[in-house]
């Protein structure tokens, strides 16, 4: 097998990367999958008619039922962007 000086450099510190290693990108990853599980909230919350099916409180004539699943599509925009931003 050559030798391929282009394999080595890959995984040696880079002056202009902050002093990071290469490999420290996917350790960060690995640690902040924990955030995905902010996706489990929604179906969790939505998928289980039994929380939700009644038609009181009513909200400006919207019976519960109604308000609660609409209620719950700008909550899970913030949760996507608080997993997104903590994963990137």
């Amino acid at each position: 097998m050559a030798y391929d000086a282009s394999r080595e450099d890959r995984f040696t510190r880079d002056p202009s990367d902050g002093g990071r290693a290469a490999g420290t990108g996917h350790q960060r990853r690995e640690h902040s999958k924990g955030w995905y599980w902010l996706f489990v909230l929604p179906f969790v919350f939505t998928l289980l008619p039994m929380i939700y099916n009644s038609s009181s409180p009513e909200l400006i004539g919207i019976p519960f039922f109604y308000w609660y699943q609409i209620g719950w599509v700008p909550i899970t925009v913030v949760l996507m962007i608080v997993a997104y931003r903590k994963t990137r």
